[in-house]
């Protein structure tokens, strides 16, 4: 994981791919989903205040985006593929039923 002055970054196994996610503070997981252009980056200020909040506020870098693992078939990405990863990344990063969804298009 490489740290930074506002959160850090780390790596998760998840849905057969390897995501890359920046994440900030402890506690219940709040897992941040960006849309297309955007990036996990867009949460940078609301990953602090989460994490202020009492959150383990995760960002990751969604399939098919930089650094996180292309998938093999890269034309074609189904909302229920990007569906199964999010329940994957809660999974992989210790969510429980208290984990929340942010999610921006």
């Amino acid at each position: 994981m490489t740290e930074s002055s506002d959160f850090s970054r780390g790596q998760v196994r998840a849905n057969g791919l390897t995501f890359e996610y920046v994440e900030a503070g402890e506690g219940p997981l709040t897992l941040c989903m960006h849309g297309f252009p955007d990036t996990p980056f867009t949460y940078r200020h609301l990953l602090r205040e989460l994490a202020d909040a009492g959150f383990h506020a995760v960002a990751p870098f969604g399939r098919g985006f930089a650094a996180t693992q292309l998938p093999p078939l890269r034309h074609h990405v189904h909302t229920s593929v990007m569906v199964a990863d999010q329940i994957a990344l809660a999974q992989a990063l210790g969510g429980g039923p208290d984990a929340v969804l942010l999610a921006q298009e």
